[in-house]
Formats: C-alpha cells, sequence, structure tokens
C-alpha cells in the first residue's frame, strides 16, 4: 500500500497515514517477535518488514524497546477496559449476574495477567525497561489507568481517602501476583491464581475490618 503523505497538487491523499498510526502498526506487528528477539530494536526491525517497511523504520522507536514495551502495556490495558465493559453491559441487560467484589477484582486482574503469558519468558526483560527512569513517569500512568478501571467498573465510585487505600491495595496484589507468575511453573499458572485468591480474601477481610473499626 502507498504511504506517501501527498497527493497530487499537494493535498494529502485518501490513504494518509499519521505517524503514530504508522508506529502504531510497526509495533503491533512487532510484538509477534518478541518471543524470539525480546522488547528490542531486532523485533521492531522484524515487525516493520512484515508490514512491506524497510528495517530502517525502527529508527523511529528508541533502541532500548522501551516503546514496544509501552505499546504492549497500553493495548492490554485497553483491551481490558473492554471486557469490564462488556461485562458490565451483559449485567445492566440481566444477561449476566453482578458478580460478588472480591470475584470481580479477582477475575480482572486474572484477565489481565493472562495477557502476559504468550511473551512470559520475556517478561523480567520488559519490567526492567519499564522501571528506566524514562519509562517510569510513563509506566505508572498505565498501571494507575488500569487500576482506575478495575475500580470503576467493581462499582466503586468513592472518591475519598478509602479509595487511595484500595487504590494502593489493589495495585499491590496486581504487582506481586505478576511476580509470583513469572516463577510459576504450575499448569496454566494455578499456583499464581491460587496466591491473587488469597491476597483479594486478605484485602477483603482488612476492609471489612476496617469499615466495623
Amino acid at each position: 500500500p502507498s504511504h506517501s503523505y501527498t497527493g497530487q497538487g499537494g493535498q494529502e491523499s485518501e490513504d494518509y497515514e499519521s505517524e503514530e498510526q504508522l508506529q502504531h502498526r510497526i509495533l503491533t506487528a512487532a510484538l509477534d517477535f518478541v518471543p524470539e528477539h525480546g522488547w528490542s530494536a531486532e523485533a521492531i526491525a522484524e515487525g516493520a518488514k512484515t508490514l512491506g517497511l524497510s528495517v530502517a523504520a525502527a529508527g523511529m522507536f528508541h533502541s532500548d524497546g522501551s516503546d514496544l514495551v509501552l505499546h504492549f502495556v497500553s493495548q492490554c490495558n485497553t483491551k481490558l477496559s473492554e471486557l469490564l465493559k462488556q461485562e458490565q453491559k451483559q449485567v445492566q441487560l440481566g444477561e449476566a449476574e453482578k458478580k460478588p467484589t472480591d470475584q470481580f477484582l479477582r477475575d480482572a486482574v486474572e484477565a489481565r495477567l493472562r495477557m502476559l503469558i504468550p511473551y512470559i519468558e520475556k517478561w523480567p526483560q520488559a519490567l526492567s525497561i519499564l522501571l528506566l527512569p524514562h519509562n517510569i513517569p510513563s509506566s505508572l500512568n498505565l498501571l494507575s489507568s488500569m487500576i482506575d478501571d478495575i475500580l470503576h467498573y467493581a462499582g466503586d465510585q468513592a472518591t475519598d481517602f478509602n479509595w487511595y487505600t484500595r487504590r494502593a491495595v489493589l495495585t499491590g496484589i496486581y504487582n506481586t501476583t505478576e511476580l509470583v507468575m513469572m516463577q510459576d511453573s504450575s499448569p496454566d499458572f494455578e499456583d499464581t491464581w491460587s496466591f491473587l485468591e488469597n491476597r483479594v480474601a486478605d484485602a477483603m477481610n482488612m476492609s471489612n475490618t476496617a469499615e466495623q473499626v
């Protein structure tokens, strides 16, 4: 396909594609090569090649692979948000039962972590990239927006001090379960999901106790 930015007479052509859209396509294509090449410029170059572009297109991105990791995390967050929105719609239409809060939180965190499975071997590298100083603002932003989404769809509309506590607790649950998952060799990550179930149960018990005080 043509990627010319201007048609005859200097007019934008019908198939105009912004640089941002092109980068999005390259990074999405590059994800297929992460299991082999890791979160790297090599994976991005391979992704560009599958789109019929020059490997030089990888030069549009940071050489440390951070654009690729952040793109993936952002994509996963969008998928989770769409999933939770769809579930909420089914409950509103009476097509599904509303889940108890603990089950909802557990299922949401599990659904989000399952998105890492195809890349689990390379996920430690991704985490180290996310923790590079220049990536920390974007990483934290993506993490907090994902946690906010889960709490929003869980029906937590409060903006009081307890909301910040719940947000911090859920962030801790997500991060620790993610670390357990990277070490887990049980079938279908069974040990990870039981760890998650226990952490959510602990948090719910703490929250119930606090409300009784």
